[in-house]
Formats: structure tokens, C-alpha cells, sequence
């Protein structure tokens, strides 16, 4: 069995609070407590407390971007997998969508890294030294309106598979921006 490292120990102590309280009214002294490791630790790790809440998911959605392209994974694979992650994930997404505010917004952090990572991706597999401004715009469309819908639709959704949410992502993808994507 493979050892936790800490900063998955404080994700899950996270998920785990994020049960029972709104994101909002948790703190990092109550992490620190329940996953049994120390204040310093915990800022070895993360800046602050909406540094661990974007982590949770930055995590998966970076290592499921390291894969496309490789072996014939697609941004269809990436999506589905990101489906899945919302659905198994889907009440605490919701938290952090709906109860993290100001500079430390969930929904806007996510949504920035999306673009950052989406980014650079599209103008490494393209050899493109910038972005076309259209693309650009239609690039920060998609990513801005992402993470809400996602969580929207696995949390209201719940009956539908992560496939049919897969799909979705990929048909409300604007047109131009699928030639780079897709």
C-alpha cells in the first residue's frame, strides 16, 4: 500500500470536514486538528486555506492534463475523467463553488488555473508562440464557465453518468476552439 503524503492527509481531512460545514466556516487550526499533523506542516504545504481547497482539485486536473496526448488520451478522456472526479467529489465541489468568497473564490482560481494549464497546452501542441485573440477569448469562455457547470450538473444531475457530462463539456466547447482541443 502506498504511504499518504501529507498534503493528500489534509485533502482528505478537508473533504472529509467539508461534510459537515461549509467550506467558509472551516479553519486551518480545525484541518491542522483532525488530520493529526502540525500548523507547520500545514504551511509547508499550502499558503492558505483556499491554497488546499484549489489543490484538491488542481491536483487531479494536472495529472489528468499531463496524460493528453500520450498514448492516445484525448480531451474526451480528460473530460470524462474530470466528470467522474466532480460526480465522486460532487458535494464538496459545490461547497467550494458556492462558499468561498473575494480573493479566495474557488470557482475563479479554478477557472484561472483551467486557462493557465489549457494554455500553455494548446500553444505547446501547436508550436504557437501566442494565442489568436478569438481562440483566446473563446478559451477563457469555456474554462470561466467550467467549473460552475460542472459542479452545477453533478450536483443536480445526480443521476446522470459522468459520459453524458463528458459529452456535454465537449459539445458546449465554442466551435473554434475544438481544433485545438479536440
Amino acid at each position: 500500500m502506498r504511504k499518504r503524503s501529507s498534503k493528500q492527509i489534509f485533502a482528505e481531512t478537508l473533504l472529509e470536514i467539508s461534510k459537515r460545514k461549509t467550506i467558509d466556516k472551516i479553519t486551518v487550526q480545525q484541518i491542522v486538528e483532525e488530520s493529526g499533523l502540525s500548523l507547520q506542516t500545514f504551511y509547508n504545504h499550502f499558503r492558505d486555506k483556499a491554497d488546499l481547497v484549489l489543490w484538491i482539485h488542481k491536483s487531479k486536473f494536472d495529472e489528468l492534463l499531463e496524460k493528453l496526448g500520450k498514448n492516445g488520451y484525448t480531451y474526451r478522456d480528460l473530460t470524462l475523467e474530470n466528470s467522474r472526479f466532480y460526480v465522486e467529489h460532487k458535494d464538496y465541489m459545490w461547497n467550494a463553488l458556492n462558499h468561498t468568497h473575494g480573493q479566495d473564490n474557488y470557482w475563479r482560481a479554478s477557472s484561472e488555473n483551467a486557462y493557465r494549464v489549457l494554455r500553455a497546452y494548446i500553444l505547446r501542441q501547436h508550436s504557437l508562440p501566442d494565442l489568436p485573440v478569438d481562440i483566446n477569448f473563446y478559451l477563457k469562455v469555456y474554462c470561466f464557465a467550467a467549473p460552475y457547470i460542472y459542479a452545477e450538473c453533478a450536483f443536480n444531475m445526480e443521476n446522470t453518468p459522468p459520459e453524458v457530462f463528458a459529452e456535454y463539456a465537449e459539445g458546449a466547447m465554442p466551435e473554434p476552439l475544438k481544433k485545438y482541443l479536440l
